[in-house]
């Protein structure tokens, strides 16, 4: 890898620790502060206001960190059309939610709670400027201003939610935190971005932003669809309670496993979209990240599933244990999109088969939507393992279809894994081991640390790379 790409993974990986440190903190306290029903209440509206930001975009960030620009006007006028169009179809959607307030809170189970919604709804137009601005960073890999916005975006929320919440203002607290934390992000991208949108656009540019970005856009439509539609439905069928409970321990164990991917991952988007070109360079890239990647993610998917109700009682509280199937099974099906399926799904959109990555998510929300066709059915722990089981098609059909497209096989990412893969088995055995035995709850520290040093003792004697332990000390 080159210096610009190792010098921009470092402050990525950074900035995103004390980013996503911040999450969690923030989710551990105010599972203790607020009920599994306000949870329930901000989970359907967040639902609504994500789709209105993700069609607000409409690809135009794709084009801009993809895209290579033949000049510097080209460039700018390419980022005015995408500033501009981007707001204004932001406000268009700020105002369809406002006028129709009423019918979108009782769609999504969230009646009598239309005034939350519309001012919920007033981060879309803020993060429609601040997007642009953050794809203009991404592009250039300015990943050190990048990663200060995020952890002020994420702190601020943390000042402000908590507090709010601690006084008895409820769901009010959640949605207020959030929209000064993405208000601030937005005056900080302008400071750090350095653009300013000029009064010109070229209409002709819209042409080629959406044959370009086209698939890219119907595929975030597909991902928000796979992402919300259970939530859509959850409420009316096990109650509002229920959907706090399945959202918070989805959220909750996303943000622990999830952060290993993002510490690198707007690197390494970048850094195979210029690459695309050149195989043997886009292989090693691919490689290398993937390996970084599942070194972390593998031990602490299986980890948190082996742990799973000491996890969920130490992050959440014992009022929320019933979230412990959620929080194991998710991190489990999820280990696998980390580890494996997400590097070859961002291969796939940087060789230019965004078409491919539609296909592998249709498949995926019919089979969702078919387990929700039964939901009524069936009680809502069995719904949760079953919407788990379902969520590892996903990386296994992008496993397929990355490796012809890619031509990169699965072989060779086994091969340069297979030290993390015995030490993760070895710490499994241990894991399993150990909780076959009914220990005070403190004990479990106990067991995870040895698991710990299984992992990293077996990892360490088997791998052949030793210097990988010192990767991070290079950049």
């Amino acid at each position: 890898m080159n210096n610009q790409v190792i010098h921009a993974t470092k402050w990525s990986v950074i900035c995103e620790v004390a980013a996503k440190i911040i999450a969690p903190i923030t989710t551990i306290i105010l599972a203790r502060l607020l009920s599994q029903e306000v949870f329930g209440i901000v989970a359907s509206i967040t639902a609504i206001t994500s789709l209105a930001d993700m069609l607000s975009d409409a690809g135009f960030n794709a084009y801009i960190i993809q895209h290579q620009f033949s000049s510097d006007k080209e460039k700018k006028s390419v980022f005015n059309v995408c500033f501009w169009t981007n707001l204004l179809i932001a406000t268009i959607l700020f105002a369809v939610i406002l006028i129709n307030r009423h019918l979108f809170s009782r769609l999504v189970g969230a009646e009598g709670y239309s005034n939350v919604l519309v001012v919920a709804a007033f981060v879309i137009p803020i993060m429609s400027i601040s997007s642009i601005e953050m794809a203009i960073m991404k592009k250039d890999l300015n990943f050190k201003r990048l990663g200060f916005i995020k952890i002020v975006s994420k702190f601020i929320p943390f000042l402000t939610t908590i507090p709010l919440a601690f006084c008895g203002f409820g769901y009010w607290s959640l949605v207020v935190g959030s929209l000064i934390g993405e208000f601030i992000g937005m005056i900080l991208c302008f400071k750090f971005a350095g653009f300013y949108p000029a009064r010109e656009y070229d209409i002709s540019r819209l042409k080629s932003i959406f044959s370009f970005s086209g698939w890219a856009y119907l595929e975030s439509i597909l991902e928000w669809l796979l992402s919300n539609i259970a939530l859509l439905t959850l409420a009316s069928i096990y109650g509002i309670a229920a959907l706090g409970l399945f959202k918070v321990g989805m959220n909750m164990i996303s943000q622990i496993i999830n952060s290993i991917y993002a510490l690198y991952s707007n690197v390494y988007k970048s850094a195979i979209s210029r690459e695309q070109y050149d195989y043997a360079k886009f292989k090693k890239l691919f490689l290398t990240f993937q390996n970084y990647s599942s070194i972390i993610s593998l031990p602490l998917g299986i980890g948190t599933f082996i742990y799973r109700d000491f996890i969920t009682t130490l992050l959440l509280g014992k009022d929320w244990s019933e979230a412990s199937i959620i929080v194991g099974g998710w991190a489990l099906a999820a280990t696998l999109s980390i580890a494996f399926g997400n590097f070859y799904s961002d291969a796939i959109r940087a060789k230019g088969y965004p078409k491919r990555l539609v296909q592998i998510n249709l498949v995926y929300l019919v089979l969702i939507i078919f387990l929700l066709s039964f939901s009524s059915k069936m009680s809502f722990l069995t719904f949760c393992i079953a919407f788990c089981c379902i969520k590892v098609i996903q990386p296994l059909l992008q496993v397929i279809y990355g490796s012809r497209l890619c031509k990169i096989s699965f072989g060779e990412i086994l091969k340069s894994s297979y030290p993390q893969l015995i030490a993760t088995s070895v710490m499994a055995i241990f894991g399993i081991l150990l909780n076959l035995t009914s220990f005070p709850f403190a004990m479990n520290f106990i067991g995870i640390g040895i698991c710990i040093i299984a992992y990293i003792t077996t990892y360490y004697f088997i791998t052949p790379d030793k210097t990988i332990f010192k990767v991070f000390r290079w950049a």
